[in-house]
């Protein structure tokens, strides 16, 4: 498996979603990750799944950028290129392979090269869509560079399905956003590792637990404060409201506030989560599915999110997810839910009935792992 940063700790959902995939892996067969140490990498405890794993650290320069830039023709990818991952890559493939897994579409140029009989990529997001719809709440100059690099990200995408034997991805809408091939596409949502849901709070406390140094992200969190905050608090004058989430921007962390808590990184989310009646996903870009939204109901946790938020977990609406976009509607529900704990409570519960039912990771990634134990040598 090649992916961007060692999964453990899994303190962002990509890396939940890579662990998840990796731990699936390894239990098929002896497993090589290569992938960059953030400076947080547990490198002993994916050891003790049976993973060989060959960091390489994270040190990204102007130099290693441009070079990425003229490798891959993608300012995104450019950032996750490096000779040093290529060659724990291309070593770790020299041997007899049956399976090269590569997380992440910017990631996919490292499989060039290589020799394994059976190559996956799993798409976490549809990377152009994803540029594309952030640059629509972007300045008119920073607009045109962005449509720019989704067009560059569209033909990474193309060549892909040119090149990979299988595409995985997380959801049917993300499966439509991608150009027609003939390539094989598999549907594995996102998922949770199943835990005991939460006990009820009762304080008026919102929660919005995310990557915050993800641009969309960052993007969501600043306009929740700025725009939808003022508005819950002129109904609930109590309310508080939880960041929550490593590598905030430097925009993330001038919203502290008497009434707004940034957090940074924290050892558990789950804490914060128990002290929240609601959380959210007011995301305003974005592709792929959302694991916050997912963590949140596996916490009993009612969600109040934007359409783009709860993009392919429709199913949820209604059964632990509230739809809301402009900024009165979306504070007029986080205000109902936490003036009403018990209606926030059953709406947890059977938001935590429905992901438990549906979005266990054994059962979203089941399809992509039949076709490789179908595909396996004798």
């Amino acid at each position: 498996m090649v992916t961007k940063f060692v999964p453990l700790p899994a303190d962002s959902g990509g890396k939940q979603r890579s662990l998840a995939m990796l731990t699936r892996l390894a239990s098929r067969g002896p497993t090589v990750l290569c992938a960059y140490d953030d400076g947080s990498a547990d490198v002993a405890g994916l050891a003790g799944l049976g993973v060989d794993v060959r960091a390489v650290p994270w040190r990204p320069t102007a130099g290693s950028t441009v070079s990425g830039l003229l490798r891959t023709g993608s300012a995104s990818a450019a950032r996750f290129w490096t000779t040093a991952l290529q060659r724990e890559v291309q070593s770790a493939t020299r041997a007899d392979t049956d399976v090269l897994q590569v997380e992440y579409l910017p990631l996919a140029p490292y499989a060039r090269g290589t020799h394994a009989r059976l190559e996956v990529l799993d798409l976490h997001n549809v990377e152009s869509s994803l540029v594309a719809t952030y640059a629509s709440t972007q300045s008119p100059t920073r607009r045109a560079a962005l449509r720019l690099e989704a067009l560059r990200l569209r033909g990474m995408e193309r060549a892909a399905l040119q090149t990979f034997d299988i595409v995985a991805v997380v959801s049917e809408r993300d499966r439509a956003r991608l150009p027609r091939s003939g390539a094989q596409i598999v549907v594995c949502p996102n998922g949770w590792e199943p835990q005991p849901p939460l006990p009820p709070s009762r304080d008026p406390t919102v929660a919005f637990v995310a990557l915050m140094g993800w641009r969309p992200n960052a993007d969501a969190a600043v306009w929740l404060a700025r725009e939808v905050w003022p508005l819950v608090l002129a109904r609930a004058p109590v309310a508080r409201l939880l960041l929550v989430g490593r590598d905030p921007t430097p925009a993330v962390q001038a919203l502290a506030a008497p009434t707004v808590e940034v957090t940074g990184a924290v050892p558990d989310v789950r804490a914060y989560l128990a002290r929240a009646l609601v959380a959210t996903a007011p995301l305003r870009a974005g592709g792929g599915s959302r694991l916050k939204i997912i963590e949140a109901l596996g916490a009993a946790r009612p969600v109040v999110a934007t359409r783009v938020g709860a993009e392919g977990l429709e199913d949820l609406v209604g059964q632990g997810v509230v739809v809301a976009d402009r900024p009165r509607e979306l504070a007029d529900a986080l205000v109902d839910l936490l003036l009403d704990p018990a209606a926030a409570a059953a709406l947890g519960q059977r938001g935590y009935a429905a992901v438990s039912e549906r979005y266990s990771w054994s059962r979203t990634l089941q399809p992509l792992y039949e076709l490789l134990d179908a595909r396996a040598p004798a």
